[in-house]
């Protein structure tokens, strides 16, 4: 994995999938200064693996998934979201796990983030994730930030999010680490319990209109 002093792990690491209908979850980092302001993503496709993927197929992947119960999220959210994975790509080193169906190509789950130093968070929702958090906010101090997981709706029965976040949560084990998701009791929420996530507190709103619930994971 990446030492966090720019040396990136290989963008083609694959964690392969022991069944042949099953996608392999790729491991991809971005550069640590990031890929600069001209990024756009390789579209996705037969034969296309360990790159990262354009802020569209974020976007359709993210909205489909988040539109459904009991999200059922606006999909101006999709769009600022993917605008959030867009500039972070393009101005600091991310990590994305992934899968792409076969034989097509196309996106069909994807979990990124990157590492997260409160001296380096200068805009207002850090500002205010740190002051609803008090105290507990020490807690995200050099651990990764998970900022988006999704998995296309169509795919359910592929286990196609759990296997991509277990991935992600492999490279950045040691380290720690966290994510706002919905105050409700969702899949989603169910799958971080499952997977050591607890609940840290509230931070932001979150597009239900309420505080939004942070959960942590300890370094492992």
């Amino acid at each position: 994995m990446n030492d966090l002093n720019g040396q990136p792990s290989p963008a083609d690491h694959i964690a392969r999938s022991d069944q042949a209908d099953v996608p392999a979850v790729e491991i991809v980092w971005g550069m640590p200064a990031g890929l600069g302001p001209s990024w756009q993503g390789v579209p996705s496709g037969p034969g296309v693996a360990g790159v990262l993927p354009p802020r569209s197929e974020v976007e359709a992947v993210y909205g489909a998934a988040a539109a459904e119960p009991p999200l059922n999220e606006d999909p101006r959210f999709a769009s600022l979201f993917a605008d959030v994975y867009e500039v972070s790509v393009r101005n600091g080193q991310v990590l994305m796990t992934l899968t792409r169906t076969q034989p097509d190509g196309r996106l069909s789950s994807f979990a990124y983030g990157h590492h997260w130093k409160w001296e380096e968070q200068k805009y207002p929702w850090a500002f205010e994730l740190q002051s609803r958090l008090g105290g507990a906010s020490t807690e995200l101090e050099s651990t990764f930030a998970l900022n988006l997981l999704a998995r296309d709706p169509n795919r359910r029965d592929r286990g196609l999010g759990r296997r991509t976040l277990e991935t992600w949560i492999g490279e950045v084990g040691r380290f720690g680490c966290w994510l706002q998701t919905d105050d409700i009791d969702s899949p989603a929420r169910r799958l971080y319990e499952t997977l050591g996530f607890t609940e840290l507190g509230h931070g932001p709103e979150a597009p239900n209109g309420r505080p939004g619930l942070v959960m942590y994971r300890s370094p492992r």
